[in-house]
């Protein structure tokens, strides 16, 4: 539906008119604009971040050797799940096997000699409380029994190694998951871990119960994501299936691509279907915030004050109207409230400064010295930034927006209203209207065109326009 709007004063009779001399129209049939109109409705609404990200495992292990040899078995594929402890590969235990033999042997005898050791401490100590053997050849027996002991000692763990060694060549699945890489095959002679070179990579297991996804997000928006946030996941292999996750961590460190900073996001999924697999595409929404049954408006209905002002001028409206206010509770209070303190110092400057018109606040500004307009000028600018911070953090924060209105003589004025969360197409009112109000969707390129109109003038008379 489109409205024509009467406006208070020529200049955008003057646009009108410039455009319609340049599509060849006269300047009386084009000379009142018609907008686009917009209802505010209550409908659902829901904010979020949208990015495309690669699936990929949380968990992933790899599996090596500690024997080496020659490949006799190979009980998985690529692709298969195993449980904890089943069979992977098996080597063939020829090398250890003997290993283990020499071992028991040198344990036999180790017990052997150590019983022997025994037996002569004995003699030699009852022959010594009988002064037939000499303290020297006591000291003898003594020393040969320890070195027994030693020996003995010594067979056991080597035997217990050879053991180990020898149940080496039977390689476990370590976890329960899914063979996502091989890369041997039978008869292929594998290293072991102990080696130099770290041993064989005999294949990669993940647990894919659970996955997630590497998104990566700009950083305009990345203030308002925070862990266990809700997402929404789709991939290309399950186009009429939505996943739900979320979010699991945020990367502290920046990536920086094309002069364009962005921040890993990982969300995780749950996958019991085992449906999802890595490496696949997917696209992740993640939910800011959900308003159910709320009153909204069209995204184009809606302007920001900075907004405002430039379409205020563009089409000669009263600037007074930028400096109307309507306010709604604030679910976060100030500092000062939670503290129950009066603001001080320069939160009062910036109270003062809020409270003026933007031509009151240019004089007071203006009349300062140049050290104390300096340090105003960048309170503001500070605070500014805050609210821009605090924006991006709480996309659900009230803040002050305006929408064009006709008032009851059918002139365009603007109208104040306070906003909370946003979607791609549209945007909660808190206050300022009800629902079934119209307004009237004013496009941002009247300030364009309003720059054209400006450098027309500068340049040779046209048609309708006069020159500054």
């Amino acid at each position: 539906m489109h409205r024509r709007a009467s406006f208070p004063c020529p200049i955008p009779l003057a646009i009108s008119a410039v455009l319609a001399a340049a599509c060849g129209q006269s300047p009386a049939s084009e000379s009142v604009p018609e907008f686009e109109t917009a209802v505010a409705e209550v409908r659902s609404l829901v904010s979020s971040v949208v990015a495309t990200g690669t699936i990929e495992p949380i968990r992933i292990i790899d599996v090596k050797s500690q024997a080496s040899g020659e490949i006799l078995e190979l009980a998985v594929e690529l692709g298969d799940f195993a449980r904890q402890g089943q069979l992977l590969v098996r080597i063939n235990p020829r090398d250890v096997r003997n290993e283990f033999e020499q071992a028991e042997a040198d344990l036999e005898v180790a017990r052997a000699r150590f019983r022997i050791a025994e037996r002569r401490l004995a003699r030699s100590q009852a022959l010594h409380d009988s002064s037939i053997v000499t303290t020297e050849e006591l000291e003898n027996e003594l020393l040969e029994h320890a070195n027994a002991r030693a020996g003995l000692v010594r067979g056991e763990a080597n035997l217990e190694l050879a053991l180990d060694r020898l149940n080496d060549v039977v390689v476990r699945s370590p976890i329960d998951g899914t063979v996502v890489e091989r890369d041997i095959e039978a008869g292929q002679i594998v290293t072991s871990t102990r080696e130099v070179t770290g041993g064989t990579l005999l294949m990669r297991m993940a647990d894919l119960s659970e996955v997630q996804v590497r998104t990566m997000v700009d950083e305009t928006d990345i203030g308002s994501i925070e862990t266990n946030l809700p997402a929404e996941i789709t991939v290309e292999a399950y186009p009429d299936r939505t996943f739900r996750g979320t979010v699991l961590k945020v990367e502290p460190q920046a990536v920086v691509d094309q002069s364009v900073t962005m921040f890993a996001v990982l969300t995780r999924i749950v996958n019991d279907e085992s449906l999802l697999r890595p490496g696949m595409n997917s696209d992740v929404e993640i939910v800011i915030g959900r308003r159910e049954e709320t009153l909204t408006l069209d995204n184009g209905g809606v302007k920001t004050p900075g907004e405002a002002r430039q379409l205020v001028e563009a089409l000669g409206l009263d600037p007074a109207l930028l400096e109307q206010r309507v306010e709604v509770a604030s679910e976060e209070p100030t500092d000062g409230e939670e503290r129950g303190d009066e603001p001080e110092g320069d939160d009062v400057v910036l109270e003062q400064l809020r409270s003026m018109s933007r031509e009151e606040r240019r004089s007071y500004v203006q009349n300062l010295d140049p050290g104390e307009r300096q340090r105003i000028l960048q309170l503001m600018r500070t605070a500014r930034e805050h609210q821009e911070q605090a924006d991006r953090a709480n996309p659900t924060r009230p803040r002050p927006a305006f929408v064009f209105v006709e008032d009851d003589a059918g002139v365009l004025t603007l109208k104040p209203v306070t906003i909370g969360l946003s979607s791609w197409e549209y945007t909660e009112v808190l206050a300022g209207l009800r629902e079934g109000d119209e307004i009237l969707q004013v496009p941002l390129s009247l300030v364009q065109q309003r720059e054209l109109l400006q450098r027309i003038r500068s340049r040779s008379g046209v048609p309708g326009v006069q020159r500054n």
